[in-house]
């Protein structure tokens, strides 16, 4: 590795943490969550019929089924998500879903505007028409971070 791609992986880090201690203390102070249980939510959120599979969603959130249950837990008994029976209702399989609930749905269109108004914050340094070019290089660096069989 070269000092410059050092630098610039170095960079990124220290963004990702300034932009999460940012998004951390905001989305706790006026909505009463962390940055990890927004990204959970905003998957549901953002899902068909605000629900996915427990499988697909402990893959995109890059959590162990274990850590995903637990973090269930917790937003299920404050009411703004839920855990179900898959479409098929096949118990045999234990095939759950994660649900958004009504609480949880209203919970998060306003943190929403909250994250969008920090992120827009956070790139508005950039130059708007290089936002598509670096987006798709950092999904490439995140894409390349499958573990080796």
């Amino acid at each position: 590795m070269t000092a410059d791609a050092l630098e610039f992986c170095l960079t990124i880090s220290r963004a990702h943490a300034s932009l999460n201690l940012k998004l951390q203390d905001s989305l706790g102070a006026f909505h009463g969550l962390d940055y990890e249980d927004f990204r959970l939510l905003h998957l549901l959120l953002r899902a068909e019929d605000g629900r996915m599979a427990m499988p697909t969603l402990s893959r995109a959130l890059g959590l162990p089924m274990s850590a995903l249950l637990r973090k269930m837990v917790l937003l299920e008994k404050t009411g703004l998500a839920e855990r179900t029976a898959g479409a098929n209702g096949d118990s045999r399989h234990n095939h759950r879903v994660a649900a958004l609930r009504p609480g949880g749905r209203k919970l998060m269109q306003a943190a929403v505007t909250t994250v969008e108004a920090i992120c827009a914050d956070a790139v508005k340094s950039l130059d708007i028409e290089s936002l598509p070019q670096i987006h798709a290089a950092l999904l490439a660096l995140c894409l390349d971070d499958t573990p080796n069989a």
